[in-house]
């Protein structure tokens, strides 16, 4: 198990006991400093009152397990978030995404579309449309897409 996953097993529970969704740790040097950046989210949106909450409730956790980073950022996924889990592709059906895709898939490498379905194999986005049906293998990020 990488750190990240062991960040992300440490601090989800607690998240999800507040109603506040874990959606991405980032774990990585930056500037010659170790960067820890937790992406929260929630159904009433992100803002200072949340971040410092989600603080309060993880810090002591990341310290017991003396976790070491030289600066903790908790923040909003953005307009523009990732898309990873199944409950994140159920939850944007219907918004515009941007996806990109590996190198080897033999068809285009971005694609902008409306989501409209996934599976454990498949990723169904309407471009022009046509559904185009997207294995999931093949695709390397899916984005919300809110400039179009």
């Amino acid at each position: 198990m990488g750190k990240t996953q062991e960040i992300e097993e440490l601090v989800e529970r607690e998240l999800d006991r507040l109603a506040i969704e874990l959606v991405e740790v980032e774990y990585r040097r930056e500037n010659k400093e170790q960067l820890l950046r937790i992406l929260i989210d929630s159904e009433a949106g992100v803002d200072l009152n949340l971040c410092s909450q989600a603080t309060r409730a993880i810090k002591p956790i990341l310290d017991d397990r003396n976790i070491y980073y030289d600066h903790l950022e908790l923040s909003s996924p953005g307009l523009d978030r990732i898309l990873r889990k199944d409950k994140d592709f159920l939850r944007f059906r219907g918004s515009m995404v941007k996806i990109k895709m590996l190198k080897p898939y033999q068809g285009p490498g971005k694609i902008k579309g409306i989501l409209v379905g996934n599976d454990e194999t498949r990723i169904q986005v309407e471009v022009g449309g046509e559904v185009m049906d997207l294995p999931r293998e093949m695709v390397s990020r899916v984005r919300l897409y809110p400039d179009y």
